[in-house]
């Protein structure tokens, strides 16, 4: 495991420019880190991939600077700061907190370029063949009548990520701690910069949640402004605007 995790740190602190001697993620968190042969390869099979979260001491989401080297394209009013008030804003913020100093594991699975209708299969640069979406079994019992990742609600979402998590743990396949969920958006344009750039060569937005305040989900659309670029994010009010968006899974520390 260690040679990934150093693989991982060194990137991350190529890209934010943080020297040798600043702590990513605490030595604790890296050894209580536990995956089975077993587990490791079921998760293989399933394009999860490991990848270290910088802590919040470590890496500030909440500057400039951050926005400047992982949102170029999102533009700002300069004069008006009150976007740091509202009730997205702070549930970005405090749910990315929550993975901070952590290891998660994200699914990589290719995602199609889109065609008209956007029914296309995860697995495959056109999306034509069904059974390349390694998580294509779990669509029937979710209840996910689409058969793909989209043209679905939340409701769908939730059966399929909570009985895949419990299938997995009673399997033996699924980390101590972990569950599964769809990949959190600011863990997505993190990785997907530093790590899955091939990401923003497709076209199609996907879905990402959060949790505000009140334990009620902000939904939002994350994606590509351009080649390279993971700009995209914008909150979403009803389940009418999901049709065209797809999902990617995340396993997070519970």
């Amino acid at each position: 495991m260690q040679n990934w995790v150093d693989e991982r740190q060194s990137r991350l602190r190529e890209f934010f420019e943080i020297d040798s001697q600043t702590e990513l993620i605490s030595r604790e968190n890296i050894e209580q880190f536990n995956l089975s042969p077993n587990a490791a390869a079921h998760l293989e099979k399933h394009n999860i991939e490991w990848h270290v979260i910088p802590s919040a001491a470590a890496v500030s989401i909440d500057t400039d600077d951050y926005r400047a080297r992982l949102y170029p394209a999102l533009k700002f009013d300069a004069a008006n700061r009150d976007y740091q008030k509202t009730s997205s804003y702070r549930a970005i913020m405090n749910g990315h907190e929550r993975h901070q100093g952590h290891i998660i594991g994200i699914e990589t699975t290719m995602k199609p370029k889109y065609l008209p209708g956007n029914r296309q299969f995860y697995g495959t640069p056109y999306g034509f063949e069904p059974r390349a979406d390694p998580f294509a079994a779990y669509f029937g019992q979710a209840k996910m009548m689409s058969g793909t990742r989209y043209a679905h609600n939340y409701r769908s979402l939730r059966n399929m990520v909570n009985f895949i998590t419990e299938d997995w743990k009673k399997r033996g396949l699924m980390p101590n701690g972990y569950r599964l969920t769809i990949c959190p958006p600011v863990v997505f344009n993190l990785v997907g910069t530093i790590f899955h750039k091939e990401w923003s060569q497709t076209e199609p937005l996907e879905l990402g949640f959060y949790r505000d305040e009140n334990n009620n989900a902000k939904c939002y659309a994350v994606g590509s402004n351009a080649p390279d670029d993971f700009s995209y994010i914008h909150e979403i009010e009803t389940e009418s605007d999901w049709a065209l968006l797809g999902f990617r899974t995340a396993l997070v520390p519970e």
